[in-house]
Parts: C-alpha cells; structure tokens; sequence
C-alpha cells in the first residue's frame, strides 16, 4: 500500500533541501550537484505552472511528481557499489530512475573522447541503477531509468 501522505512530505524535505544548497559551492563539492538542482528546479516550475507541454521530459517531470530518494546506496550501506542520483515517482508505485553526469565542454580531440566515454558511462549507470532499484523495489509497477549528461536526456524502461 502507498503511503501518499509519506511520499509528500519527503518529497518536500529533499526538495527544499535541493534547492537551498547555493550553487556556488555545490559545484565545488560536486558537478553533478548543480545539474540535480537544474532538474527540481525545473520540475518545480513545470509543476507550478502545470502548463502543456509537447516535451518529453517535461511531460516525465509532471508526471512523476514526487522526488522518492536522492544520493540513494545501489547496495544498502555500501556506496562503493554505487550511488544513485535521483529517483522520482508518481505515488502509485512507478519510478523514475535518474542518473546524471555534469560534462566538460572543452575543445580538442581529447575532450570530445572524455565527453563520449562520460556520456557512454552515465547510460551504462541509469541501466545498472534502474535494475538494482527493481531488486530493491520488487513492488514497482513499473521504472524508467533516464541517463542525464548535462543536458542531453536518454530514457530507458524497464520491462520486467
């Protein structure tokens, strides 16, 4: 059974959470930090306006409205197995799985490898991360796992 009223009010204490931190010393503590405040700021405003949109991610973003857990263990209590970044849901037991990856924007043949095998390993982690959620949460309906390298959007569905 789904605990609306929980998923509410953590919801908003990882929002409010999120959105206090200052951006400017987000990025040095992590890179990938200011692009999860981009997403719930983003998500916030969607929501605010809860406007029509012929964007796919926006269309995501209202939907699964709930933020359910963010910098979450892959494996319960051992974060060198991995640490997700973000997980939305719509309260009824579907996920969204969300894996980010803040990107350099060098020039140079060396930039663009790096930037390639960054995006290549942020893809390869939503998957890794959106099938141990589905360990974890065997009573999901259902999940999406999206790979975010700054700000380019990839979707993946679990189907299982």
């Amino acid at each position: 059974m789904v605990d609306i009223d929980n998923i509410k009010l953590k919801d908003k204490r990882l929002r409010d959470y999120i959105l206090s931190v200052d951006r400017n010393i987000a990025w040095h503590l992590n890179g990938d930090f200011t692009l999860v405040q981009s997403i719930i700021k983003q998500q916030t405003i969607l929501l605010e306006n809860s406007s029509k949109n012929s964007n796919r991610m926006d269309e995501v973003l209202i939907k699964y409205c709930y933020i359910f857990d963010y910098e979450w263990d892959v494996v319960s209590g051992m974060s060198q197995y991995g640490v997700g970044d973000l997980v939305f849901t719509d309260g009824n037991e579907n996920y969204l799985v969300i894996e980010v990856k803040q990107l350099s924007y060098g020039s140079g043949r060396n930039q663009c490898v790096a930037r390639r095998k960054a995006r290549r390993r942020v893809e390869e982690q939503a998957i890794k991360y959106m099938n141990a959620f589905r360990k974890k949460h065997p009573e999901a309906k259902s999940i999406i796992g999206v790979a975010v390298a700054s700000s380019e959007w990839t979707f993946y569905a679990f189907k299982g």
